[in-house]
């Protein structure tokens, strides 16, 4: 619309010594707008799936333009905002306008502010940072003073996923080291309970609380626990039936346990409403030869309060591998319990959570090995 030769030419702008524009948005808790001569201009149609259009627009001076900078800045919108709407719930609004500022992120309805200066994947992280935003909390209204981990927490939670998918996955995030997680942060007294209002926390813990933990907690509900159908439906459902609203977090809690079909009590207890820590081990490896049974049984215990799946590593004497999944429910009534693996081979290692997907505080029992 506006190329960096145009910006220093008079020509490029109206005559006129004032300019009025008018702007409307429904359905937003705020606004904001931004004018500069400066700006080199940017836009590009936005496809929303139910074949409205919207328009992704980027303003930013000469020094932010290029290729690795807010060159990109457009493409960069247009693909955040056609994400989440195909993700989640489509975007209300007739534009999406990137400013190219000097802070370091803030976001309104319709139009965000971003570091001048970031470039690459940091560009493409900041804009759809912001814009994420559009969905918590303008679209679903949450109260950030008060519970700020359901607008940043949740909005971290689908920045991963927007990264991931973008430009076949050009910024994927790396996969986070839960173990460490687990052994540093997750009930670690240090960090204060993520329903404290931010305001009562420690400055320097709020990027855990509100934003980390948060997504850490929906990453493994959808990948571990409810699997990608049914949180991805549930999320859905919150999204819809809070949209414009004001919910808070019993609300959010409520949506996804009838809309997943599952009793979730004690993953928020775990989570959310506790600081509660995991810990499992592996208390003993056993081979069975009987009439009933052939193999090995393997006895894993419970050792925290924060019960999640059991998930084994198993492999053989030939080299072969196995991945056993528990369900969470065995902790119901149990601290201890017994996964029986039937083989007629020689079981050489047992691994909890091989991948490291849970917050497990302690891997030091999480490993057998035969002979030892």
């Amino acid at each position: 619309i506006r190329s960096e030769a145009e910006v220093t030419d008079p020509k490029s702008r109206p005559a006129k010594d004032k300019l009025t524009w008018k702007f409307k948005m429904t359905n937003t808790r705020d606004a904001a707008w931004a004018s500069s001569k400066a700006f080199v201009l940017d836009a590009a149609r936005i496809n929303l799936p139910s074949g409205k259009k919207s328009l992704a627009v980027s303003a930013h001076p000469v020094e932010s333009n290029g290729a690795d900078g807010y060159g990109r800045g457009v493409e960069y919108v247009k693909a955040s905002i056609e994400h989440y709407s195909k993700m989640w719930y489509e975007y209300p609004y007739p534009m999406a306008v990137n400013v190219a500022a000097n802070i370091a992120g803030m976001e309104y309805p319709g139009i965000v502010f971003c570091g001048w200066k970031a470039k690459k994947g940091d560009a493409w992280e900041v804009i759809d940072h912001e814009f994420g935003h559009n969905w918590f909390p303008m679209i679903v209204g949450s109260n950030e003073r008060k519970f700020g981990w359901m607008d940043e927490g949740f909005n971290t939670f689908i920045n991963d996923l927007s990264s991931t998918e973008f430009n076949n996955g050009e910024y994927k995030p790396q996969p986070v080291n839960m173990h460490g997680i687990g052994v540093g942060v997750i009930g670690n007294p240090y960090f204060e309970n993520i329903m404290v209002m931010p305001d009562g926390m420690a400055e320097n813990n709020i990027g855990f609380n509100l934003y980390l933990k948060p997504s850490w907690a929906l990453h493994i509900l959808r990948d571990q626990i409810l699997g990608k159908e049914r949180f991805d439906y549930a999320f859905r459902q919150y999204i819809h039936n809070w949209a414009y609203k004001h919910p808070m977090p019993s609300d959010f809690f409520r949506t996804m346990e009838n809309a997943a079909g599952e009793d979730l009590s004690w993953f928020w207890r775990s989570w959310f409403l506790n600081n509660w820590k995991m810990d499992q081990g592996i208390a003993e490896v056993r081979q069975v030869n009987s009439s009933s049974f052939r193999g090995y049984t393997i006895k894993v215990d419970n050792l925290e309060k924060m019960p999640m799946p059991i998930i084994l590593g198993i492999k053989t004497k030939s080299g072969k591998t196995d991945i056993v999944k528990v369900p969470v429910d065995v902790w119901m009534r149990n601290t201890s319990w017994i996964v029986r693996y039937p083989t007629t081979e020689e079981l050489v290692e047992v691994v909890l959570d091989p991948q490291q997907v849970l917050p497990d505080s302690n891997f030091e029992n999480n490993k057998w090995t035969a002979g030892n």
